[in-house]
């Protein structure tokens, strides 16, 4: 603003001195035109710089603006799949609340040598018992349609607890998956989970508690509310 200022006082100047260098000779007026080029140029530049500058600033904040406005778009997404996520765990907890365990079998070497140490291959003695406990659960409730098995695996704690837990996973899927093939169960029917080492029923210290510790629990559920309908619809006697 200084500057522009001078420069003013400097073109007043000027203009008041025009009648007497007007008289002058050519080389005045070339002096006159080089003055003025230098004054106002400069002044032209730091102008057309400013402009640019706001330009490019203007850029960046519509740039800036674009990433917000995505930013909020991502945010609305997120609450919108959190809230179905919320949604579907009350629904699996309700679910899981109606149910009731119907039956319980649990596979181990004290009932014939179900898994040797770091084994998961599922005897012969498992099938059979696998067999027998499916044939009674058909037998109680016209059918497995309406069920829902759990199949849980664990181990002792010889090993370590990342290979007891991926040993036990193993076992459970082997014994599911012979309950969907063999034995045509729905697998929507069925959930296969691993527990490793971390629930042992006996002393990990013995031969005998590690035995017991080596098993599958295959637990049968029924809808709570299917049972009390059908209840309700049997007629008294």
């Amino acid at each position: 603003m200084t500057q522009l200022n001078g420069l003013a006082q400097a073109t007043a100047l000027l203009i008041i001195s025009l009648p007497f260098l007007a008289s002058g000779c050519v080389a005045t007026q070339d002096w006159v035109q080089t003055w003025v080029k230098e004054q106002i140029f400069p002044v032209e530049k730091r102008v057309s710089e400013t402009e640019a500058g706001m330009t490019k600033m203007g850029g960046r904040v519509s740039g800036l603006e674009g990433r917000v406005e995505t930013m909020a778009n991502q945010i609305a997404n997120l609450d919108s799949r959190l809230n179905q996520t919320n949604a579907k765990a009350d629904q699996a907890l309700e679910n899981l609340q109606r149910l009731r365990v119907e039956r319980k079998l649990v596979l181990d070497m004290k009932q014939g040598a179900f898994f040797t140490s770091n084994s998961t291959i599922l005897s012969n003695q498992a099938k059979k018992e696998i067999d027998a406990f499916v044939s009674d659960v058909s037998g109680d409730g016209g059918g497995t349609g309406g069920l829902l098995f759990v199949v849980a695996g664990h181990t002792d704690n010889a090993g370590s607890e990342k290979y007891n837990y991926e040993l036990a996973r193993i076992r459970a899927e082997n014994a599911g998956s012979y309950l969907a093939k063999q034995k045509q169960i729905n697998p929507a029917q069925l959930i296969v989970m691993s527990y490793g080492e971390s629930v042992p029923v006996a002393d990990n210290h013995t031969d005998a508690g590690r035995a017991k510790n080596r098993r599958i629990e295959i637990l049968v559920y029924r809808d709570a509310v299917t049972v009390g309908s059908a209840q309700q619809a049997t007629p008294a006697r």
